[in-house]
């Protein structure tokens, strides 16, 4: 994207560039037109907009639109904006200190917050109105670097006589707005000010690099507000075992969700019928409950909301949700919206997936324990979800326990629960194993290949006397759980080898599905990808990309052996990386440039009988909520990339110890690259 289409001045010399201008802005106030190409756009559509709005080109100042106790408040509702900015600042101060230039924030309607920069400059400043309180949105001040900004939602860059309005034309102005990573909305803006004599062309770059800087400060720190929000919704969901239950963060955004409420949503996401209700996060108590009516599906009910507050703020909040058993027939009710939930969340339409997806449908019609396997990345973890959806377990826990996180030493406490006293270290309380948190329900088994010897007899005795007995009690609690257990090692292999228990093994394999790898699924690839973009283009609030012809086609030709992981890694790197809206060959990693060279274009060659593994949390292949899992290692993921490896600056961003972060990178097989 050229600098030019950001809203940059013109190269042409000052001289002629001011007295086009002028001449422009002359006819334009008095005749409301001016000739085309006198201008540019940017600045054109800008004054037309002022005009409109009534604007008078001959005011002298903005008007004061918070003062005392209101900019007090205004500060504050605004204050991580702020102090992100001011670290900004500290950066910035020497390159801008001597240049006669300023930086000033303004907030997402452009009232100044905050003017930075030499103390006798900014004192100065007050006098014409640059100064926190002032509105200098283009409704009230003109045109402008923070107005236009804000107005478009894009960096711009006004250069002296192109401001609408006579008192402010001695000013040179560049402005860059700060986004949220999250969902797009507009934050604020940052701008770079300079007198027209010290103007520099690097301010508008300068701005830009600087409201980046600020929005990964600020999506660092979402990050860390979500993991802490997501240790109390661990910790509070259990007494909402038969409800859906949704997750949501301050601006009422969906985190998470557990399996009860997708399966109420059915084929709707959740995110659609819930966000932008951030209003309804100042409430503190259940009375908010009856707000929620108009928000949720007909056939839904809001039963309870209950806000989590920290340090005196509402960071977020659970709502409880349950089917409107008026609406559809009682003994109809949950089915009929879970199928198409559980089936529809399995994105492809190649005969092999929709095989597997009736094959699926049919094996949640038993209780029997139930083994999937497949490469990983494949989609192991879909299928068991959408079983347990399906069948009986509908109305009951989902319980997901990756057993290669599983340290040999805590693998029988963490699956069978222990006693107060148990062992050193154990929680004063005791505390219930997985077994017993998915009783009536699916404990899903991941990477069941990993455990032990020793952790394969103890869960083999549970399968076969369907008791468990916490550690530290000789007292024997019946559960009634349906297992299915996923793996993308050959267990028959393993048993081979002596690594996995026969008898444990045939307990598993009452029933089977093999999961599909990507390559072994025509059309899907393609599919798959426009859905990726799509999803991207919402969550780096950038335009959609496409495909070209040719990428397109390396695509589906190869082999993909991290499977619909290796695929959405792969896409979201170049769409991040791509400076074009039509992603193309040369935008791909460089081993699989590499591999596409070796192999004359024909990926189909390759021999993929051993599969690349990566272990890391499942990226699920449709646009689905986060389990908890994957919010937490995309939290640790993306705050390793941006502190470069620190593991020090993770885990005190994060709020957690060294000691857990390291635990939690070793689980989630990630690296600090």
């Amino acid at each position: 994207m050229q600098i030019q289409h950001l809203g940059r001045m013109p190269i042409e010399s000052e001289a002629s560039f001011r007295r086009q201008v002028d001449i422009a802005w002359t006819d334009f106030v008095n005749k409301g037109e001016c000739r085309p190409g006198q201008v540019r756009d940017v600045i054109h559509d800008s004054w037309q907009r002022c005009l409109n709005r009534g604007v008078e080109f001959t005011q002298h100042y903005p008007p004061m639109a918070a003062s005392g106790a209101q900019l007090d408040l205004l500060k504050q509702e605004n204050e991580e904006l702020l102090l992100a900015s001011h670290n900004t600042w500290q950066m910035l101060s020497d390159i801008l200190s001597d240049s006669e230039s300023f930086l000033t924030v303004a907030e997402s309607n452009g009232v100044l917050l905050d003017v930075c920069g030499d103390p006798h400059l900014c004192e100065s400043l007050a006098g014409q109105r640059i100064a926190p309180g002032y509105d200098w949105s283009e409704g009230c001040t003109g045109t402008n670097a923070v107005g236009t900004a804000v107005a478009l939602k894009r960096p711009v860059e006004v250069h002296s006589v192109e401001h609408f309005c006579e008192t402010v034309k001695i000013w040179t102005c560049s402005a860059a707005p700060i986004i949220d990573a999250i969902d797009g909305d507009l934050l604020g803006v940052i701008d770079v000010t300079t007198l027209n004599h010290a103007y520099s062309a690097q301010s508008l770059a300068l701005a830009m690099t600087a409201a980046r800087q600020i929005e990964q400060t600020l999506h660092s720190r979402e990050l860390a507000r979500n993991v802490t929000l997501v240790d109390w919704f661990a910790g509070s969901v259990g007494r909402w075992r038969q409800d859906g239950v949704v997750l949501l963060d301050r601006k009422g955004r969906v985190v998470t969700a557990n399996e009860k409420a997708k399966c109420l949503f059915a084929s709707e996401r959740i995110e659609e019928q819930l966000t932008k209700n951030y209003r309804l996060l100042e409430h503190e108590s259940l009375a908010a409950v009856k707000d929620w009516e108009e928000l949720l599906p007909r056939a839904i009910v809001p039963v309870a909301y209950e806000a989590y507050n920290r340090e005196g703020r509402t960071e977020g909040g659970i709502l409880v949700i349950r089917p409107r058993l008026a609406a559809v027939r009682p003994s109809l009710a949950v089915p009929e919206l879970v199928e198409s939930s559980a089936v529809d969340a399995i994105v492809g339409q190649s005969p092999g997936i929709l095989a597997l997806k009736t094959r699926a449908l049919r094996l949640a019609a038993s209780p029997a324990p139930l083994l999937i396997q497949g490469e990983t990345g494949s989609g192991k973890d879909l299928f068991a979800r959408a079983v347990h959806c399906v069948g009986k377990g509908q109305d009951s826990p989902f319980i997901a326990v990756n057993c290669g996180a599983l340290t040999r030493e805590l693998a029988v406490s963490e699956l069978l629960g222990y006693e107060p006293g148990a062992f050193t270290g154990a929680a004063p309380k005791g505390h219930p194993g997985k077994f017993e948190e998915a009783h009536g329900g699916t404990l899903f088994l991941d990477e069941i290949g990993e455990l032990s010897l020793d952790v394969q007899v103890a869960l083999l005795r549970v399968l076969q006397d369907g008791v468990v007995a916490r550690l530290g009690s000789s007292k024997e609690r019946k559960v009634e759980v349906r297992i299915i257990a996923a793996t993308n090692r050959s267990l028959a292999a393993a048993v081979e080898e002596g690594s996995f228990r026969q008898d444990l093994y045939y307990r598993l394999k009452v029933m089977s599905l093999d999961v599909l790898p990507l390559r072994e699924r025509p059309g899907d690839v393609e599919l798959l990808s426009d859905l990726f973009l799509k999803q991207f283009a919402q969550t780096y609030a950038i335009e959609p990309r496409q495909l070209d012809p040719e990428l397109r086609e390396v695509l589906c030709q190869y082999p993909w052996p991290g499977n619909v992981r290796e695929l959405r890694a792969v896409l979201e790197s170049m769409f991040v990386m791509s400076d074009t809206e039509l992603l193309s060959c040369d935008e791909l990693p460089a081993d699989i440039l590499s591999m596409r060279a070796n192999t004359s274009h024909n990926f189909n060659k390759l021999n993929i009988s051993q599969p690349t593994v990566f272990a890391t949390t499942a990226c699920h292949a449709q646009p689905s909520v986060a389990t908890l899992d994957e919010l937490e290692y995309e939290a640790i993921r993306k705050e390793l990339i941006l502190h470069k490896g620190n593991r020090s600056k993770v885990a005190r961003v994060l709020g957690i110890s060294r000691s857990t972060l390291y635990r939690k990178i070793k689980s989630y097989g990630l690296t600090e690259d």
